[in-house]
C-alpha cells in the first residue's frame, strides 16, 4: 500500500497527516498534483487500488471507508483477490477527460502558487490560488488548498474542522467566484 499525499505547501505540512495516520507503508508527496491532473481529480481523498502485477483493479476515484459496503468489498478484494462486481461497472464508466483550457489555466496558477509559496510570497500565492479557484471552481484541491495556506489552524491543528469548511463554503461563494 502507498499513501499520496497532496499538499501545495510541501512534505513538511503533509508529513504530520501521514504520522498520524500510523501507517506502515511508504508515503509519497504529490505538490503538484501530477497524479491529479493524470486521472482529472479535483477532490479528496482518492482511491487507487492496484493489484501485485500492477493493474488497476477499481476505477480511480472517491474513497469513503464508512460507505456502506465499501469495506466489505474491500476486505473482499483484499481476501480473495476478486474484484467486487461494483468496481467492474464503475470501471466501465470511467474515461479520462482532457482539460478544459480553463482548467489548464487554472493548473498553471496553481503551479506559479507552489512557486511563489517557496519565494515566501504567500500573499501572491493566495492571489493565484483564488483566480485558479474562480477558473475552475469544483476543484476541491485548489480549494482546499487555499483554505489551508489561508487558515492553518482548520487544517493543520488537531483534526481537519470540517463544520468550519463546510460555513467557510457558504461565505465565499458569492466573494471568490464573484471577484474580478
Amino acid at each position: 500500500m502507498v499513501v499520496i499525499a497532496q499538499d501545495a505547501q510541501g512534505a513538511d505540512v503533509a508529513k504530520p497527516w501521514v504520522e498520524k495516520a500510523g501507517g506502515t507503508y511508504r508515503a509519497l508527496l504529490d505538490q503538484h498534483n501530477v497524479i491529479g491532473k493524470a486521472y482529472n481529480l479535483k477532490f479528496v481523498p482518492v482511491g487507487i487500488f492496484v493489484d501485485e502485477e500492477g493493474r488497476l483493479v477499481r476505477a480511480v476515484g472517491s474513497v469513503n471507508i464508512d460507505k456502506e459496503g465499501f469495506q466489505e468489498e474491500l476486505n473482499s478484494w483484499v481476501t480473495t483477490g476478486g474484484i467486487p462486481e461494483a468496481w467492474i461497472a464503475a470501471d466501465k464508466q470511467a474515461f479520462p477527460v482532457a482539460l478544459t483550457p480553463e482548467e489548464q489555466e487554472a493548473d498553471a496558477r496553481f503551479q506559479l502558487a507552489i512557486v511563489l509559496l517557496k519565494q515566501k510570497k504567500k500573499e501572491e500565492a493566495i492571489g493565484e490560488l483564488k483566480r485558479a479557484f474562480r477558473l475552475d471552481p469544483k476543484n476541491w484541491l485548489i480549494r482546499k488548498q487555499l483554505w489551508a495556506i489561508e487558515t492553518p489552524e482548520a487544517f493543520y491543528e488537531g483534526n481537519v474542522d470540517f463544520g468550519w469548511q463546510k460555513e467557510q463554503m457558504a461565505r465565499e461563494e458569492a466573494a471568490l467566484v464573484g471577484e474580478p
